[in-house]
């Protein structure tokens, strides 16, 4: 499957029915020429989905305005899907930065992908990562 027009459909798709003003909240997709198998594409949506969603509903309190970015670059089997906001960050109280549905589904998404996931203080707002982790190497064999 074709990812650019997938996630910039599905971004457009979320923005279309959580968005109220598109003055307020932009959000911009930015996508290679990359190519991912079904099962893997459907992985990435729901992820992409659970974090824009997560950003929009925590991100911009009281009407606040900023922007969503939607990343994927990938090199071979190495890629990276990132999606971060300039909203008003993580909670710096740890009571408060308890992990919900969407987290655990994240995870387990994940999980399933062989990728990990980062959570970093964007300064404003929140990056959040998941990268394909290498391939394991694989024993050579050589004729002797």
């Amino acid at each position: 499957m074709e990812l650019r027009s997938y996630f910039t459909d599905l971004c457009q798709s979320i923005t279309n029915s959580m968005i109220h003003d598109p003055e307020q909240i932009s959000v911009r997709v930015t996508v290679g020429d990359s190519v991912s198998d079904g099962d893997t594409s459907v992985s990435l949506g729901l992820i992409v989905t659970e974090l824009m969603i997560n950003a929009l509903k925590h991100a911009f309190p009281d009407e606040r305005s900023g922007r969503i970015v939607v990343t994927y670059h990938s090199q071979g089997s190495v890629w990276t899907l990132s999606v971060g906001d300039n909203g008003i960050g993580m909670p710096q109280d740890p009571d408060r930065r308890k992990p919900g549905l969407g987290t655990g589904i994240i995870e387990a998404l994940a999980k399933q992908l062989n990728a990990r996931i980062d959570v970093t203080d964007a300064a404003p707002g929140t990056l959040v990562s998941v990268s394909a982790l290498p391939p394991k190497a694989r024993p050579v064999l050589r004729a002797v």
